[in-house]
């Protein structure tokens, strides 16, 4: 028989062990991602640090620019107060730089005018400034505190009456502030032409607690007195009172013109005229 000649392998265990070319080669590839990370960091700081300096630059050369220095103020809706008056509410003036005035401010400055309603402004680049404005109307005054007022058309007070510009108005009496929206429907009523005078003519108006409105015709000496509530339908008959009295021509000898639902009273000055009559 011949023998069999069995090679026996060594398994010395070099397959599984690693390589250390491989973990050489591993570790130089982490350091050189490592490193380009770094670099691209490194740029992309300098880069803003460049732009910010740039823009901090730039922005000290606008603020200093005579190209954008204010050079003229427009100024719209501007009855009551002056030119000069809003320029001082505002805090600004021409030769200012553009980029430094503050619009927010300006417009609460405004704002804070017991006279000025709303107001919007505006930058129009390079050098101008576009204000609007919306003042409060005075239509009244009132007293309050034993202080005379001017007054808007549901008598709300604007603000204290001053010598320097007065403006001659109605005075409004209300019973304990009662009656603003009969008063606001009234104005509106004399706006509309609805009444045979206009609000010019009238010296002062009284609202009473049942709503009634009382008012004095200082060019005819004459007293008006008729229902708020009821507004519409009482002009209606005024008028017709009126233009009678107007056509016969004994406007200028009344006293008193009383209306109440679908009458009216008349009441003269003089003796030769009855004292009540009945339209």
């Amino acid at each position: 028989m011949t023998a069999r000649r069995t090679r026996t392998r060594r398994n010395t265990g070099s397959q599984h062990s690693p390589r250390p070319v491989g973990v050489l080669r591993r570790f130089f590839s982490a350091v050189t991602g490592l490193l380009g990370l770094v670099l691209v960091l490194c740029l992309s700081l300098g880069i803003l640090v460049l732009v910010s300096a740039a823009l901090i630059h730039g922005y000290r050369y606008a603020t200093s620019s005579e190209y954008l220095a204010l050079q003229e103020i427009e100024i719209k809706g501007n009855q009551r107060l002056t030119y000069a008056e809003v320029l001082r509410l505002m805090q600004v003036d021409t030769g200012e730089n553009m980029l430094k005035l503050n619009i927010s401010r300006m417009q609460k400055n405004l704002a804070d005018s017991p006279w000025i309603k709303q107001a919007r402004v505006r930058r129009d680049f390079p050098d101008q400034l576009h204000v609007d404005i919306q003042e409060k109307q005075a239509y009244f005054w009132v007293q309050n505190d034993h202080n005379l007022y001017y007054a808007d058309k549901k008598g709300r007070t604007i603000d204290r009456l001053s010598p320097e510009r007065l403006v001659s108005l109605p005075v409004l009496h209300l019973h304990d502030g009662a009656g603003s929206r009969h008063v606001a429907e009234i104005v509106t009523t004399l706006e509309r032409r609805r009444f045979p005078f206009s609000i010019q003519d009238i010296s002062w108006i009284r609202i009473t607690e049942t709503g009634r409105a009382h008012m004095y015709i200082h060019g005819l000496d004459l007293e008006l007195s008729l229902d708020c509530r009821e507004l519409e339908p009482q002009t209606d008959k005024l008028n017709l009172v009126w233009n009678d009295l107007r056509r016969r021509q004994d406007i200028d000898a009344v006293k008193r013109i009383t209306v109440a639902g679908e009458n009216a009273w008349v009441a003269y000055r003089r003796q030769a005229k009855p004292e009540n009559q009945g339209k």
